[in-house]
């Protein structure tokens, strides 16, 4: 019951899961069952992605999604297409109930997609993850999400990116649009 944490370190991310527990309005839907949804990826995905160029200079940016619970991912997953003032600023692969982005594209600018790395391989297990998300370092997630939301090319998103501390266990990939 510590994710009350989250309405002081994580104050908009908390309430966007208020939202979507007001929105659902089920018994079953509470804050503490929305907070561990929105840290899923943080606790068990073991999720990898790849960057092509091709011989014409078109970029590709591939990812897979491995969950322990496939069938049920698969019925939670979408695409959204985020927007402002009625134009799309960039479109993403959701997980419902989910409020920030593990892979998306800003079309003509960059994409961007997490990746897990496994606690045993770092100086920081998963208890110390767990406790920097309740201690106010941005997950993983939030910083792809604000970098869509305030970036309209590569150079800003990879300052962001690079700049910003997080507390997950993974890795960021971006591409850009231009050879090489």
């Amino acid at each position: 019951y510590t994710y009350w944490i989250w309405k002081y370190t994580q104050s908009e991310k908390y309430e966007e899961m208020e939202g979507v527990v007001q929105a659902i309005n089920s018994p079953d839907i509470t804050i503490g069952r929305v907070v561990l949804l929105n840290s899923l990826y943080e606790l068990e995905s073991w999720c990898t992605s790849i960057i092509v160029q091709q011989s014409d200079g078109k970029i590709i940016h591939s990812r897979n999604l491995d969950f322990d619970n496939p069938d049920g991912m698969r019925k939670i997953t979408y695409r959204a297409n985020f927007m402002k003032n009625g134009e799309k600023v960039y479109d993403a692969v959701m997980f419902a109930g989910v409020t920030g982005v593990y892979t998306g594209m800003k079309k003509g600018a960059f994409s961007v997609s997490e990746n897990q790395r496994f606690p045993q391989e770092h100086d920081r297990g998963a208890i110390e993850n767990l406790l920097m998300m309740f201690s106010g370092y941005k997950e993983i997630s939030w910083v792809i999400r604000e970098t869509f939301e305030m970036c309209d090319d590569y150079d800003c998103a990879y300052d962001h990116l690079k700049n910003t501390e997080i507390n997950a266990l993974g890795y960021i990939i971006l591409a850009g649009t231009e050879e090489g």
